[in-house]
């Protein structure tokens, strides 16, 4: 529930996966997997290109069978992401999506690091989250493409090692 990395340079209609593929973050795991270093995995809602660093869930996966387990928990893991957000947002009003900040993007931007840093510190000192009347925004999940082949078949293959991996464990 600590913020580690933040990117509010970019206006509002920008798509997470188009800012995702600019970021530092994806450059250097990109690196990384490129040199060898593969144990290393992000995750990402469907609007993310699978790549062999940032895992998505698996789309109608059949009830029960290891790609569903799988989803599952990812979807478990990716609600701590989302529940982080929704407490932002719910600290700090204006940053839902129903208020708009009157300011340019750069003083906006200021604004956002401002909460975040602010969320983190509240965190770190055991500060009480303020309780919100379910607060879930709709989450637009576009879905997006990815323009390297080798990349999104990579990812679906590590992917489908990380299945193969929790249907042994269980």
């Amino acid at each position: 529930m600590i913020f580690l990395n933040i990117n509010a340079r970019y206006p509002g209609a920008t798509h997470d996966a188009a800012i995702w593929e600019t970021s530092t973050i994806c450059r250097n795991l990109r690196d990384r997997y490129q040199v060898g270093e593969r144990n290393t995995y992000l995750i990402g809602d469907s609007g993310y290109p699978i790549q062999p660093w940032l895992m998505t869930p698996i789309p109608d996966a059949a009830p029960n069978s290891p790609e569903a387990v799988y989803t599952q928990r990812h979807c478990f893991a990716r609600n701590v992401v989302e529940r982080c957000f929704g407490v932002l947002k719910s600290r700090f009003k204006c940053l839902s999506k129903y208020r708009v900040l009157h300011y340019s993007h750069g003083a906006a931007g200021r604004i956002i690091y401002s909460c975040v840093v602010l969320h983190n510190l509240c965190r770190k000192y055991n500060l009480p989250e303020i309780e919100e009347d379910n607060y879930n925004e709709p989450q637009d999940d576009d879905g997006f493409l990815a323009g390297d082949i080798n990349i999104l078949t990579e990812g679906r293959l590590v992917r489908r090692n990380l299945v193969t991996l929790i249907n042994e464990m269980d």
